[in-house]
């Protein structure tokens, strides 16, 4: 099944940020990774994640390769970082930061199948033949995921 659509994987990220101040900003050694932003703990580089609301989400967006409209699409509640897989069969493949794996159909976007996985995904996704049947491999466990610390 052939839909001509390309696929986008997005991240629907609202951070909280404080811009450094002039003394920070020159503080920082030539080569170190540098935002722009003061924070205090490493992970939150880019500002507090999830903004003052704790929101963020993720979306799959369907596009017709030769007009650039909108097919469809479809909202996560976590950001997707990793491929989405499309099959001649029909099927789309992903996973969300979360470690939601779903099944999607190709042509509407509706949902097939779910699971969550345990560990966030944020690689691609895989499929192949063994003895004539079809199978999918997806790896999970995205160790620097903030989206699901477990304590």
């Amino acid at each position: 099944m052939q839909t001509n659509l390309i696929l986008v994987g997005e991240v629907d990220w609202c951070d909280t940020v404080a811009p450094k101040d002039v003394d920070e900003l020159r503080s920082v050694k030539v080569g170190q990774p540098w935002a722009g932003m003061a924070t205090w703990n490493p992970f939150w580089m880019f500002g507090r994640m999830g903004g003052a609301d704790g929101h963020w989400a993720g979306w799959l967006h369907a596009v017709d390769a030769d007009t650039g409209v909108w097919k469809w699409r479809l909202k996560s509640d976590y950001p997707i970082v990793g491929g989405m897989t499309p099959t001649a069969g029909g099927v789309v493949f992903f996973g969300d930061v979360g470690g939601n794996f779903y099944a999607l159909d190709a042509a509407n976007g509706q949902k097939l199948w779910g699971q969550e996985l345990g560990g966030a995904i944020g690689g691609g996704v895989i499929t192949y033949t063994v003895n004539g049947a079809q199978k999918v491999a997806v790896a999970a466990g995205f160790s620097t995921s903030p989206g699901r610390q477990r304590s």
